[in-house]
């Protein structure tokens, strides 16, 4: 596309000598300057201004059709902060302690696998080095916190039409950069210990179609520049057992599988990612990924599920991008509950039911009707569940004997069921964990269904009795 440029003051200057020199001035020359399809707004940030096109921020133009993001795609800092691996071996432990191994695969970015499709000047800019560099540190930052993490980087110096990792403008990898990454997922599969004895079949995965992609990157363009884009379209794939009569049969009963997948759209059936996992490892895998629910929504529902609890997998298989921020210390406060179910089966040190009416509702109180009992912080946790299940969001609020108070957000995307439940741990920052809980409220959420009420329960976290044994024998150690 050819664009003339004239500044408009430059244009109404050049009209008016043009005017009053008549014929003595010549016809007025341009310079003529090849640019992409983006126009000036889509390679503004500051025109990014809303919760979905903050998503997009700043669309980059790459060869052809391709589209990169500049926030996202071409950026160099990956993994989490040292307190956030904590969190993150914490939860690991949990699950560990539960017979569950947990596998992260840390999705790379399209600058990481795709920079051959920037252009000579972008691909100038865009720091690959220090991007490797910053992803390695991070698997490496995982594994060190004991979590199973493939190394996604050989995908990196794979390029071309055949094996193009994402679409050309889309934030989804392709079936074929699903496929590539369930084979290395699947390596190391093969050395965490007990895999060898989970049963396996044949699986196979056949091309049934094509898999049409109007990409989220040209949809935005669009929106900024009206431009239009041809829809990419790349070969569809499912995965089947291989003589499934045959194998029901040899496996019996067997119905449960022992490798479980969560994650977000990039594992749901467009791309076939737990296919390939099942085609490559010859494990069953159990896919319950959520589209549109970032990188938590999957985790949290499936560790609610009663499934989860009566038949927890060996293997744990989460999958997300790498723009999530993994320091999010609300998140781990409702997984690392999870895990143990939260309240069930456990003695309640506070009990109640209450019919919610508009605005702030008293539903825990330490000491009502009875002396004040000493509820450290640090050491419970509390278990919500409200009647109607279409609540994903509500406000708790936290008081201390001291008077200090915390509000903590009760959220859930809409695409899950979380049958109403809440669950998470108490504060446990230092400056938190030792101050006795007073009560807790419940705000009522928006839109209240009608004759909504909540089941409240306080108790002990799991791992309080640990944890002082822990200290007592730090202190004894010590001495």
């Amino acid at each position: 596309m050819i664009t003339a440029h004239l500044p408009l003051r430059q244009l109404a200057l050049a009209c008016t000598l043009l005017g009053a020199a008549g014929s003595v001035l010549a016809s007025p020359q341009y310079q003529a300057q090849r640019v992409g399809p983006l126009c000036p707004a889509a390679q503004d940030p500051s025109q990014y201004n809303t919760k979905y096109l903050s998503f997009f921020t700043a669309l980059v133009q790459g060869e052809g059709d391709w589209l990169f993001r500049s926030r996202y795609d071409l950026r160099t800092d990956f993994g989490t902060t040292p307190a956030g691996y904590r969190q993150f071996k914490k939860l690991r432990d949990a699950l560990k302690a539960k017979g569950v191994e947990l596998v992260i695969v840390y999705q790379p970015t399209r600058g990481l696998v795709n920079r051959e499709k920037l252009t000579a000047a972008e691909k100038a800019q865009f720091d690959f080095k220090l991007a490797k560099q910053n992803y390695l540190k991070a698997i490496e930052g995982f594994r060190q916190a004991g979590i199973w993490t493939p190394d996604l980087s050989p995908l990196f110096d794979e390029q071309g039409v055949e094996t193009d990792y994402y679409f050309q403008a889309d934030h989804h990898w392709t079936p074929a950069g699903a496929e590539r990454t369930a084979e290395l997922v699947s390596k190391t599969l093969e050395q965490i210990p007990g895999f060898a004895d989970i049963p396996k079949k044949d699986f196979e995965s056949k091309v049934v179609g094509l898999l049409p992609k109007a990409g989220t990157l040209h949809k935005t363009a669009a929106q900024f520049c009206g431009t239009s884009y041809a829809t990419q379209y790349v070969p569809r794939f499912e995965t089947t057992t291989q003589g499934e009569a045959d194998s029901d049969s040899l496996f019996g009963d067997e119905a449960d599988p022992q490798v479980a997948l969560v994650g977000t759209s990039n594992s749901g059936p467009a791309y076939n990612f737990a296919g390939f996992l099942q085609q490559h490892s010859g494990a069953e895998v159990l896919n319950l990924a959520v589209s549109g629910g970032g990188f938590d929504s999957a985790l949290l529902q499936y560790m609610s599920s009663q499934e989860f609890h009566e038949n927890p997998p060996k293997v744990l298989i989460w999958e997300f991008a790498t723009h999530y921020d993994l320091a999010q210390a609300s998140f781990y406060r409702q997984a690392r509950p999870l895990v143990e179910n939260g309240c069930v089966g456990k003695t309640a040190a506070l009990h109640n039911t209450v019919n919610l009416k508009p605005g702030s509702n008293e539903v825990l109180v330490n000491g009502k009707g009875r002396q004040l009992v000493d509820l450290r912080g640090g050491d419970y946790q509390v278990d919500l569940t409200f009647s109607d299940p279409s609540v994903h969001e509500a406000q708790a609020t936290l008081w201390y004997l001291n008077g200090r108070r915390e509000q903590f957000k009760l959220e859930q995307s809409d695409r899950v069921d979380t049958a109403g439940r809440y669950v998470f741990e108490l504060r446990n920052d230092p400056d938190w964990a030792d101050l006795n809980l007073l009560a807790l409220e419940i705000h009522s959420p928006e839109n209240m269904p009608a004759n909504l009420s909540v089941d409240a329960t306080l108790c002990q976290r799991p791992d309080t009795g640990k944890a002082v044994v822990a200290q007592a024998q730090q202190a004894k150690d010590s001495q």
